[in-house]
């Protein structure tokens, strides 16, 4: 267990609680997981209110650090005073992917052409269960997270430990664990770490003792395999119970129950993200992200119909994010387009659907190419006469800046239908 603590100012505690009274346990299982805050937090993180929360919470954080001299701090004392018998901390490392700095976009290795100076980066967590042990228990809670572009040296992994301790994030207090389970990619930073967790431990009585370690390979073999084993059951649990809310969803949308279309797609998608979240191999989460991407395209649709429940910042979101999910997803360029088209966005519609056929992998897709020409056209399509189609393709492709420009690295099918007919009696285009 570790100590929490609240020192936020009555006007951070007022506006957290209007924020937590939106908050909405998961549906089936009626418990309010971390999942479901950070969700939350995304769908919020644009509101002023919940911005000047965080930017609160932060600049708090910030003087704290900055007051505390971690090499002169006392951790023997606060090794005594705060240590519980059954306390347990794992402090761990994961891989976060390859990140391009300047625009802290993920990137996949197919894109590293297009993001040279991509970097490896990593992300330290100290875990603190609910239960005796975070590696059989369930869901479990950071003390503290550090992200590092290459692995962290000694002296990060140091500091984190220290931080972890003396400077956890706001809701936790200072404190010590009976025990420090430290996992086996740190083996390395063996020498660097027992001066310091040593001296902790020589200053605590056998009552209330401290005490560490760094798993070996057959425990971290061992732990690797139950992690992965109890994530595939939660990550396959979770899949299948999206699926079927999708399914539902589906099957309200063609009925015209638009508002339980909508609810039951954001059901679907919160099993999806609970799914992705899971600690499984990259390929069970890049499935799982194709779905979210049909889902969140699937809801983009029916925020855009009239009504009641019509929504058309949420429909543009839904689509942004959709391609965010999978970025070959052609119907996500399409719901994007058709959620700005009737938000009287007509170039921003053009620009969704010219963004998807600049992919090769999407260029010969007929139905963003009948989109992308209907709005070209104001839906009346490439005229059957070769006069008339000229002019509307040198408009198209020449005299319409905007559009020239949106168009001029477009290929494929798009480009073989725009110059069916050559501009000019000399073939000239």
């Amino acid at each position: 267990m570790s100590a929490r603590r609240d020192d936020r100012t009555d006007a951070e505690k007022e506006l957290w609680s209007k924020f937590s009274s939106k908050l909405k346990p998961d549906p089936v299982t009626g418990i309010l997981n971390n999942n479901d805050i950070l969700t939350f937090m995304r769908e919020h993180e644009n509101d002023p209110e919940f911005q000047s929360l965080f930017e609160s919470s932060r600049q708090r954080e910030k003087e704290r650090d900055e007051a505390t001299d971690l090499d002169t701090y006392d951790f023997a004392t606060l090794a005594r005073d705060t240590i519980e018998p059954g306390g347990f901390w794992r402090v761990r490392v994961e891989y976060s992917g390859l990140v391009d700095p300047e625009t802290d976009l993920i990137v996949e290795q197919h894109e590293l052409k297009d993001y040279p100076n991509a970097k490896h980066t990593y992300r330290m967590l100290c875990d603190v269960p609910g239960g005796r042990d975070p590696t059989l228990s369930g869901e479990v809670d950071s003390r503290l997270v550090a992200d590092f572009e290459g692995l962290p040296k000694s002296n990060d992994v140091l500091l984190f430990i220290k931080k972890s301790m003396a400077l956890p994030i706001s809701c936790f207090a200072p404190g010590v664990p009976a025990e420090l389970r430290i996992t086996h990619e740190f083996e390395p930073h063996r020498a660097a770490l027992a001066p310091f967790l040593d001296s902790i431990a020589a200053a605590t009585s056998s009552r209330r003792k401290f005490t560490w370690m760094i798993e070996d390979a057959k425990t971290a073999e061992f732990i690797g395999e139950l992690t992965y084993a109890k994530a595939s059951f939660f990550y396959e649990q979770n899949k299948s119970m999206g699926l079927r809310a999708k399914e539902q969803g589906n099957v309200a949308f063609r009925s015209g129950k638009t508002k339980e279309a909508i609810d039951h797609y954001t059901q679907a998608l919160r099993r999806f993200e609970d799914a992705h979240c899971q600690k499984v191999l990259e390929k069970e989460k890049k499935e799982v992200m194709k779905l979210m991407a049909v889902t969140i395209s699937n809801r983009s649709a029916a925020f855009v119909l009239p009504g009641e429940t019509q929504d058309l910042e949420s429909a543009v979101n839904d689509g942004t994010k959709a391609i965010f999910a999978d970025k070959f997803y052609a119907k996500g360029y399409a719901r994007l387009a058709k959620a700005q088209q009737a938000s009287g966005n007509f170039a921003k519609a053009q620009d969704a659907i010219a963004e998807g056929l600049r992919l090769p992998e999407l260029q010969n897709e007929s139905g963003l190419v009948d989109i992308l020409i209907g709005l070209q056209t104001d839906g009346k399509g490439l005229p059957e006469d070769d006069e008339e189609f000229r002019r509307v393709a040198r408009r198209i492709l020449h005299d319409d800046q905007e559009s020239s420009k949106r168009v001029e690295d477009i290929k494929g099918l798009w480009r073989e239908r725009i110059t069916r007919v050559p501009l000019s009696a000399s073939g000239d285009l």
